[in-house]
């Protein structure tokens, strides 16, 4: 089934692995909210430890709460996917924080990130199969360049909707939002 008339709400926002997207968004989000921009979602900010990323939060990006997201180290009642250990609770608080954010009428709905996971119809591919058939409000999620292809695909997201942070400066990302959500 195409989703390829409610995929023109959705930007994918992509570099590489531990490549500063979720740094980008945070610089985006602040521009955007200066132009009187209603962001809502949410980050997963990592932390690190030699340069090597040991645990990372979800913050709600209307309200500023932040949670234990995940961890390399194994936590008591939450899952293992991979190398790290997840929270269940942060998975049903990110949606909420999603639904909160449509129910405020966020103009912009942030999530950070779409992954492996949500291919494997798991962590938040619920939620971003019903944002997904929503002409509005305007999406932005993050993906890995590695799985990029996939995103795209699986979400029928067109290519003219990539912001590649590689190639893209945050004042040129915010310039093309904009434009969207005057076109909206």
């Amino acid at each position: 089934m195409s989703n390829a008339g409610q995929a023109q709400s959705i930007f994918l926002l992509t570099g590489a692995v531990q490549g500063g997207k979720t740094t980008f968004l945070g610089s985006l989000i602040e521009r955007l909210t200066d132009e009187r921009t209603k962001v809502g979602g949410f980050l997963c900010p990592g932390t690190f430890d030699s340069g090597i990323r040991s645990a990372f939060s979800l913050k709600n990006i209307l309200t500023g709460v932040e949670l234990p997201m995940g961890s390399a180290r194994e936590s008591l009642d939450w899952f293992k996917y991979r190398r790290f250990w997840f929270n269940p609770e942060a998975f049903k608080e990110g949606e909420e924080w999603i639904r909160e954010s449509l129910r405020q009428e966020a103009q912009i709905i942030i999530v950070d990130e779409v992954g492996p996971m949500e291919l494997e119809g798991a962590g938040w591919s619920e939620i971003l199969d019903d944002l997904v058939k929503m002409p509005l409000p305007l999406q932005l999620w993050s993906v890995r360049e590695n799985i990029l292809q996939e995103v795209m695909q699986r979400w029928d997201v067109p290519p003219e909707h990539l912001i590649r942070i590689d190639t893209m400066n945050v004042d040129q990302a915010a310039t093309l939002i904009s434009s969207k959500l005057k076109n909206n």
